[in-house]
């Protein structure tokens, strides 16, 4: 059994909250010298503006633009939601000003189940202009899922391309207001028929040359996610399924209540071993980073006389833990070569529509900033 000792890119890692996040956020604008590209949401979320408003009052700064993903799924808005929608946009004009850029990205598309992710990767790759910011915000509050992970993980990429070729070394920041509460709110409307998978994170399903390896599946869990998991399990067929539980979480017995929610698919239908739930904590990207990080390993190491293994992750629970499972997925497919090697996928089903947004506004929003790449990590 291969026991390859593997460094963890984001171990220490930096992320700050609460109080923490305007106490780094004046010290990381004090000289008034950052030059910032904040990418934020086109949606009906109330938490669209929040975060750049917060940080933009803690400081001055050299430069400031916004880019602002109009995602658009083909469906029409209702009038609630188009009021919040334009609400939000006029936010962002006000913010931002002349240095608005609105890019539109077009979610599926005829026959193309993965039309999502690809064109998000496409929107956001804009080398010539990245390169003139010190900071890369991406603020996923108001983002759909495969939207705003896509763009991560887009971004990693890109901006490590720039400092290995001797280009600037430039921050990149995720941001988020979280809220379990609203996104709770958002489970509500219809799914996509078709299981689609993050650019760059197919984990090879279909390919015939790795069809004999073993796949395992982690979902990390949230309220609501029934028919998502039942189509991508169909879809995975995995051979080991193992279950990630939000804990610890702000509410204690929201992990009990999830295994409850879903203890006859899982332990009936889906035949998982109670062994084989992870824990990950609800609050701390990076912790969840951590567990999942090392499940993986551990999968890695003990498959590796049969080749490797295909290792698939939905993310299906809050923004916080989302990042950290793409994390996880990322720096594993970055170190995807040798005798253990894995291949590692992000499976999801996309939202078609949405319920009504709610008036009211979860009173116990938190503010989160992720310091993924840059100055910290000399």
């Amino acid at each position: 059994m291969s026991k390859i000792k593997r460094t963890m890119r984001w171990d220490p890692y930096q992320l700050y909250a609460g109080g923490e996040f305007d106490a780094f956020w004046s010290g990381h604008l004090a000289d008034g010298s950052r030059k910032l590209l904040f990418i934020v949401g086109r949606g009906f979320d109330a938490r669209a503006a929040m975060v750049p408003q917060r940080i933009l009052g803690r400081g001055k700064v050299a430069a400031l633009h916004g880019w602002v993903l109009h995602y658009q799924n083909g469906q029409p808005n209702s009038a609630q939601a188009q009021q919040r929608i334009d609400a939000n946009a006029a936010a962002f004009q006000h913010i931002f000003g002349s240095g608005l850029t609105e890019i539109d990205v077009h979610m599926r598309g005829a026959g193309n189940s993965h039309a999502t992710s690809r064109n998000t990767r496409r929107a956001v790759t804009r080398r010539d202009e990245l390169v003139q910011y010190t900071d890369v915000i991406v603020d996923i509050s108001a983002m759909p899922r495969t939207i705003g992970l896509t763009a991560i993980a887009q971004l990693i990429a890109l901006l490590d391309e720039f400092a290995f070729r001797g280009g600037p070394s430039i921050n990149l920041h995720v941001v988020v207001a979280e809220s379990v509460v609203a996104d709770k709110r958002l489970t509500a409307g219809s799914l996509s028929d078709t299981v689609t998978s993050l650019s760059g994170f197919s984990g090879q399903l279909t390919a015939e040359s790795t069809i004999n390896l073993p796949r395992v599946w982690f979902p990390v869990l949230g309220e609501g996610q029934s028919a998502r998991l039942e189509r991508i399990r169909d879809e995975l067929d995995p051979d080991e399924i193992c279950p990630t539980i939000p804990f610890p979480s702000r509410d204690p017995r929201r992990g009990d209540r999830l295994i409850e929610e879903y203890r006859q698919l899982l332990f009936d239908d889906f035949r998982v071993e109670p062994a084989n739930i992870l824990y990950a904590s609800e609050y701390n990207p990076f912790e969840a980073y951590r567990q999942i990080y090392g499940a993986i390993s551990r999968y890695r190491d003990s498959l590796s006389d049969l080749g490797g293994c295909k290792v698939y992750v939905s993310p299906l629970s809050s923004k916080l833990l989302s990042v950290g499972a793409l994390l996880a997925c990322y720096d594993h497919k970055s170190d995807s070569a040798g005798p253990d090697r894995v291949n590692v996928g992000i499976p999801y089903v996309e939202s078609v529509s949405y319920g009504e947004p709610s008036d009211a506004v979860d009173p116990g929003i938190d503010v989160y900033s992720l310091w993924v790449r840059g100055d910290w990590e000399k």
